[in-house]
């Protein structure tokens, strides 16, 4: 029978077919772990993963290889073994009742003993001389919904008993099933002591998580595509589309890869590859994969696509064949980008009907912003060069500048300066940008930063975790954020030192290591990026002023604004957080007149710890002192 490509495996039917199937090494690092498993005891395992990752293939390629009818994975599970697979794809309904059926016991559902006595049967028949039997269960989270609304306890003991028997080191029994999410996540709606019963029965399981990187996608595309002569020879631009592609950091590939890739997944390109392998994942939902796309014989697909007018099956080809096979799902409610994938079908209705020159230009690369706002990871840049190399490489457009201008001009899309991308945009009366700027005008010059971070920042006091375990005494720090160092600090009741966090482009390094020699327990840290923080801080007070002048009706300027204000403020605690353990020195820090290194958080209890030792000589009659301390701290409260 010759091999067919199917747009999802079903592990019952599809047992004795061939079906094109090429192992990832996730799929051949997950054969291997649970073989090392297997020889170190477990026999229960739960295969973990979303929608579409190939978790039923993979089920049906091991399957394959335990049997010996084709080889997938190099493992010596099954090898030289009497292996029967018995495959079973779960229902919504009594996990005890459906074993009961399988396994034709008469009263399998109130005397699961039978089940397991039955299963013990099947592997019995299959003689003392290296016996293998597994037990595979496609679809098991549905088992596990249904126990979470009936009769949870009868279900729970019952997959107990069951886990238990398989682990038995005297048979040779192994139980591999799949969830698209965590065991404990069906147990959300169960009372308390029926979730300890859940996690009781969870760990009976091996847990083994399986998603596949898109890297791993897109090579098995490059596979299939290789197998054809169909798609000729890649256009002379794929080269800087590469080199492209690699400086704008946009989707997660390895740079040292994508040359190689680039070739064998032609006609696609990088970009269009990765944000349908990244799309099909999050809507398919095993209903049309990656590979159902490579097959697909409509008008949207590699093989109706306009070739003519695009060297590449681009992001707007692939706009186009999205939103044709999952335009009904994208729009329903319940889909988590419904208001992306509206603000996208808005901005190209008002392209269509606004403007007259370049529309088709236009639209294309409407098509393609819209995407990348999706799909391409926070940080990536793809700013107007960009878009005129993309324009120019993949997408064939003529005149990429015009197009771009028309669309700032006309106000369907806007440039979003720290995100440092285009977004498409609905519309409205509000010019943003002015607003934005008069907001600014009539809030002036920020000049105490430190107020501003304290309404954005409160953290936690941090022990000298380090200390503690060698001396047995608590020391606390508390954060204190100013913009010049406070040299008066003292520190009282149960708190024993200060970590001062300074903001003050206007200082200097010296100047910080100059106050640091306070003598008491003050680690200085002195934030470089000041200004940069002072600059960040003004457009979010700004952003927030502009919105108070926007009338509530006007819903699109309003989301645009917040918009910009949540980017703004994940930006601030990039800058303050990130950079507050960070090995790049954003922070200088200083205690006692002298530099510290500080990289890691391991590194700034280290420090933590030494200041501890240094100023504080841990003696019984300080330890004294620190019981007094506390004792009075806690009268004073009460």
């Amino acid at each position: 029978m010759a091999v067919k490509h199917t747009p999802s495996v079903n592990i019952l039917r599809d047992q004795n077919r061939d079906v094109a199937y090429l192992p990832t090494p996730n799929a051949e690092r997950i054969a291997r772990q649970i073989t090392a498993d297997v020889e170190a005891g477990t026999r229960s395992f739960n295969i973990i993963g979303s929608y579409g990752t190939g978790k039923s293939s993979f089920l049906w390629a091991l399957g394959q290889t335990l049997t010996g009818r084709k080889r997938y994975f190099e493992i010596d599970l099954g090898k030289n073994a009497k292996v029967v697979v018995l495959n079973m794809v779960a229902e919504f309904c009594s996990v005890s009742q459906f074993f009961a059926e399988y396994f034709e016991t008469e009263h399998g559902y109130e005397h699961p003993e039978q089940i397991l006595a039955e299963i013990y049967n099947r592997y019995h028949a299959l003689g003392k001389k290296n016996p293998l039997l597994v037990l595979m269960v496609d679809e098991f989270g549905k088992f596990l919904e249904y126990a979470a609304k009936n009769n949870p306890e009868k279900e729970l003991y019952f997959l107990q008993q069951l886990a238990e028997f398989v682990n038995n080191p005297d048979h040779n029994i192994l139980l591999l099933t799949t969830l698209h999410q965590n065991f404990d996540v069906y147990a959300h709606t169960l009372q308390q002591a029926q979730r300890f019963e859940w996690t009781k029965v969870k760990g009976r399981f091996r847990e083994v998580p399986f998603n596949e990187p898109v890297e791993h996608l897109l090579h098995l595309a490059g596979e299939r595509l290789s197998q054809s002569n169909e798609w000729g020879k890649p256009p002379k631009s794929l080269e800087k589309m590469v080199q492209s592609f690699n400086a704008a950091k946009a989707l997660p590939l390895n740079p040292g890869n994508t040359f190689e890739l680039a070739h064998k997944i032609f006609p696609l390109d990088l970009y269009s590859a990765s944000v349908l392998a990244l799309a099909l994942q999050r809507y398919g939902q095993n209903e049309r994969s990656l590979f159902t796309f490579l097959e697909s014989q409509d008008y949207t697909g590699l093989r109706g696509y306009d070739r003519r007018n695009n060297p590449f099956f681009n992001l707007s080809n692939a706009y186009d064949f999205l939103i044709f096979n999952f335009y009904s799902y994208l729009n329903t409610p319940t889909s988590q980008d419904k208001q992306a994938w509206t603000s996208i079908q808005s901005s190209l209705e008002r392209a269509e009907n606004e403007i007259g020159e370049h529309t088709v230009e236009c639209l294309k690369l409407l098509k393609a912003i819209g995407l990348l706002n999706l799909f391409a990871s926070a940080g990536s840049k793809l700013d107007a060069e960009f878009l005129m190399e993309y324009s120019g490489q993949c997408m064939g457009l003529k005149h990429p500048e015009q197009s771009l201008q028309i669309l700032i001009d006309r106000k369907i899309i806007l440039y979003r300066k720290y995100a440092r991308r285009f977004v498409p945009f609905e519309g409205t009366d509000l010019d943003i940008q002015d607003e934005l700027l008069r907001a600014g005008n009539r809030l002036g010059e920020i000049t105490d930063v430190s107020t501003l971070l304290n309404k954005y920042f409160r953290f936690q006091p941090v022990f000298a975790k380090q200390y503690y375990y060698q001396f047995g005494t608590p020391r606390l720090f508390e954060f204190v954020i100013s913009q010049s160092p406070k040299t008066d600090l003292v520190p009282r009741g149960e708190t024993d030192g200060y970590i001062n966090l300074i903001f003050n482009d206007q200082l200097t390094t010296n100047d910080i290591q100059k106050a640091s020699k306070s003598g008491e327990a003050i680690l200085c840290g002195y934030y470089r990026n000041s200004k940069a923080i002072r600059e960040l801080l003004f457009e979010i007070e700004r952003t927030k002023k502009a919105l108070e002048n926007v009338p509530s009706e006007d819903k699109v300027a309003r989301r645009e604004l917040n918009n910009i204000q949540t980017h703004q403020e994940s930006l601030l605690n990039h800058y303050i957080l990130k950079n507050l353990y960070s090995d790049k020195g954003e922070v200088a820090w200083y205690f006692d007149g002298k530099p510290l290194t500080i990289g890691s958080k391991r590194e700034f209890n280290v420090q933590l710890t030494a200041i501890c030792k240094k100023v504080y000589p841990d003696t019984p009659a300080f330890k004294n002192e620190l019981v007094n301390r506390t004792k009075l701290s806690s009268q004073i409260q009460t």
